[in-house]
């Protein structure tokens, strides 16, 4: 009888070893497919931001693909700065931060979106890189799109 309890008792802490140890993998699964949603939110995002015909660079009314023309974004970014802009596009960009910035040459920096979450407890940034227009000058620049989530 005392054999049997004893196996039972080393049955049963090998088995409560073995859920912890699950439950931490799972927790640790779990908090990597969530920050992957949330990059792929960003990725998603700035995707509907270069299809929005407010940032696309034309010409002769081709769009050009990963390109943003710098005179719309100043536009868009002092649209978007009213509430009145800010309730039209939170239906599409929700609570994140949609910052850009003029890498080569150095200089510009544009708030496209801004609407931060009230008690966020993570805000990851995804950089993704794009190609900037002047139609002035009809020069192209290098810069960043700098997507925030806020979790």
């Amino acid at each position: 009888m005392g054999e049997t309890i004893a196996i039972m008792f080393v049955f049963f802490i090998l088995l409560v070893v073995g859920a912890v140890f699950y439950m931490n993998l799972q927790r640790t699964t779990v908090t990597r497919d969530i920050a992957e949603a949330y990059d792929l939110r960003a990725v998603e995002l700035a995707q509907t931001i270069s299809f929005l015909p407010e940032a696309q660079c034309t010409e002769s009314n081709v769009v050009k693909a990963s390109c943003f023309d710098i005179y719309k974004l100043i536009g868009l970014s002092k649209v978007a700065a009213t509430p009145q802009g800010r309730d039209l596009y939170s239906n599409e960009f929700g609570n994140t931060k949609i910052l850009l910035v003029k890498v080569y040459p150095v200089g510009g920096e544009w708030t496209l979106y801004s609407n931060p979450k009230a008690n966020f407890t993570n805000a990851p940034v995804t950089h993704i890189p794009i190609a900037l227009y002047n139609t002035t000058s009809d020069k192209y620049y290098f810069g960043v799109l700098e997507v925030t989530t806020y979790q």
